[in-house]
């Protein structure tokens, strides 16, 4: 079913991982559940997550019964209204499996509901028979499970073709509707309550008195602990069901793979709440050791939150260079693994290949576009897309990057942002727009260890208080990936569009950063600060004193980290020859002639690496490889290293004809 299909950004890894969770191998003739792990597929925003989840929507539909949820959708939803949500999308008929029931977990919410005698035990007991027993028809129960999933209910409905009506009005043709009339309907209900006596785990409990008790619960939810044993309670009876579903079923020996259910964005509280919550009743199921694990595949989509305090010893790390994807989740005899991690990847430079090459533009090299859009987009999957679309729809524009990213964003509304601007709304979804000052400042920062000094400095006008939970988690996230690079890069646009006297502007961020630097003993930090404020005389004289004393190789590396700096663009500055800023640059600095090779090799390096920079990049590699060969000559040591460096220049030379 999954096996032939899925190409979404290179995800067709992701989707055989999937394929492979989903899988009941048979033992004595008949489809068994395994321990399989949670999968939480990570990738910033903008990597996929939610495309691949679109795709596994696709595959599964009218094939396994399959349930999906927006946790950034889902309002003021709790984990109860999440788990009615859940049951009426894998209620939804599917051709092999029937309709999934969920008899325990609607018997819950039906006594939950209710408005109890709970100062008179023997007569709430009654109630609760009697509530359980004037169910002669399955409208009550259908609305049940629409009112109680609440705003859950929606965010399930953002992603499935089966229709809602509005609360309170009648659900035509839906779940339950489905069952063969009142008697079975009311037959689940009475035939189910009885396991709240002992929930699977052999308990000797009378059923009434502890759905009594889960009435009585339900009256004091705001308190925590009554919140937990509720949310326990619900999330055995949804398993149960769904257990209870597999193994009774006509077809029982048919069903070949688990249900899935998908759940999108699950670093919001409530998601991070629900994807534990569902970790520990399967711990707890298994440390019973009486029944098969349930039969459901679980597919959960993060930015890196929701494993951040997860156990090294509780996860494994599922790649597309790894073989694991098959198999029980278990590591040893002793320990299993309750989670699978796969993070997704940036799209390689062969895969933006093929995007360029489908583009099928008539004039240009398709090889130096491949090159600029690597360095620009760093793969973002999204960002990748995006621009060279919008490179298709104005193809004068594809040696110039930074001139596409101004130019309005490819599609036919009247009013558009430009790709610069939809890239970064991409990226900053849901950010609170009074933060966003605060964050262009941060974006300034070498690394987080300098933007977390700016957290205190008196540049922040917004979040001083509120930077490690607002704007530490979008710059510098769980996981990094292009994503949160290629977001630093265009907020620095939008920093070096501030007016020159503000006191936030470009210079006076990056003069602020380098004096930190120079009183922390942070040489690397202050010549990478200085240059992007255009100082190369300084950069250069302290370079050329490195080099009398450091080792070649960790030379090269300094000089590499600090001709990384970016450079300010302005909106208002054409394109300019890169040479010509090379001589500007030059004259700006007027070294000795004893320092120009290295003046000259330290701006030249600083534009060919910068990737705003136009395709016009031949003459920048030959002034490296000479100015290389010029230093080499005056170096003591490390000659040959020098002169190896400076050929691998003249032959990146070649590629920009």
């Amino acid at each position: 079913m999954l096996d032939a299909t899925g190409q979404i950004f290179g995800r067709e890894r992701a989707i055989n991982l999937v394929r492979a969770f989903m899988e009941r191998p048979e033992r004595n003739g008949i489809p068994r559940s395994q321990d399989y792990p949670v999968l939480v597929v990570e990738g910033a925003r903008g990597s996929g997550k939610t495309a691949l989840l679109d795709t596994l929507v696709t595959l599964l539909d009218q094939r396994v019964p399959h349930a999906r949820i927006d946790f950034e959708a889902s309002g003021h939803a709790a984990v109860p209204e999440v788990l009615s949500a859940l049951a009426f999308g894998l209620s939804r008929r599917c051709r092999q499996y029937g309709v999934l029931r969920f008899p325990r977990l609607t018997a819950g919410w039906l006594v939950m509901r209710e408005h109890l005698d709970l100062d008179n035990h023997p007569r709430a007991c009654r109630q609760v028979m009697m509530v359980l027993e004037k169910e002669r028809n399955l409208d009550t129960v259908r609305q049940i499970l629409q009112e109680t999933a609440g705003a859950a209910l929606g965010a399930v409905q953002q992603h499935t073709v089966v229709p809602v009506a509005p609360m309170g009005q009648r659900l035509p043709g839906l779940i339950l509707d489905r069952l063969p009339g009142w008697a079975l309907g009311r037959r689940l209900l009475l035939g189910s309550f009885d396991w709240y006596g002992h929930r699977g785990h052999g308990r000797s409990n009378d059923a009434v008195h502890e759905l009594v008790e889960l009435n009585r619960w339900a009256r004091n939810s705001d308190d925590e602990d009554t919140r937990q044993r509720i949310d326990q309670l619900l999330w055995d009876a949804f398993l149960a069901d769904l257990s209870d579903t597999f193994r009774s079923s006509r077809r029982a020996d048919e069903l070949s793979l688990n249900c899935v259910i998908l759940l999108d964005n699950a670093d919001t509280t409530l998601g991070r709440r629900f994807a534990h919550q569902l970790v520990q009743a399967r711990r707890l199921h298994a440390a019973g050791g009486n029944e098969p694990p349930d039969p459901m595949s679980v597919v959960v989509t993060s930015r890196g939150a929701l494993l951040a305090d997860v156990p090294a010893a509780d996860q494994v790390e599922l790649s597309a260079a790894t073989d694991e994807a098959r198999g029980p989740a278990h590591h040893d005899d002793r320990h299993r693994h309750w989670w699978g991690r796969y993070r997704l990847e940036d799209l390689t430079r062969d895969q933006i290949g093929n995007m360029v090459s489908a583009l099928a533009l008539r004039e240009g090299n398709d090889q130096r576009l491949t090159s600029m859009t690597l360095e620009l987009t760093g793969g973002h999957p999204a960002s990748t897309r995006l621009l060279l679309d919008a490179v298709a729809e104005r193809p004068v524009n594809r040696d110039e990057l930074a001139a596409v990213l101004d130019q309005p964003e490819p599609g036919t509304p009247s009013v558009r942002l430009t790709v610069a601007e939809r890239m970064q709304q991409h990226l900053l979804v849901d950010f609170p727009e009074e933060a966003f000052d605060d964050l262009v400042t941060c974006a300034a920062s070498r690394e987080r260890q300098h933007a977390l000094r700016l957290a205190t400095s008196p540049l922040l006008a917004y979040t001083q208080a509120g930077y490690l939970a607002i704007i530490d988690p979008v710059l510098w996230p769980a996981v990094e990936g292009a994503g949160p690079v290629l977001l630093r890069r265009l907020l620095r646009l939008s920093l070096a569009q501030r007016n020159s006297g503000d006191h936030r502007g470009w210079s006076e961020v990056f003069d602020w950063h380098r004096t930190c630097c120079a009183a922390a003993g942070d040489p690397a930090g202050e010549l990478y600060y200085a240059l992007a404020n255009r100082d190369l005389a300084f950069v250069t004289q302290h370079l050329h004193e490195r080099l009398t004393h450091d080792e070649t190789t960790s030379w090269l590396e300094l000089v590499a980290s600090v001709t990384s700096a970016p450079r300010g663009r302005r909106a208002q500055d054409g394109p300019v020859a890169p040479m010509d800023e090379v001589y500007t640059l030059l004259d700006e600095a007027a070294p000795p002639s004893s320092l120009e090779p290295l003046a000259r090799l330290i701006a030249s390096l600083w534009i060919a690496t910068d990737p705003f920079s136009g395709s016009r990049r031949r003459g920048l590699h030959f002034q490296i490889d000479a100015a290389y060969i010029d230093i080499a000559r005056l170096s003591h040591h490390g000659t040959e290293q020098l002169l190896q460096v400076a050929h691998h220049h003249r032959r990146r030379a070649e590629e920009w004809n």
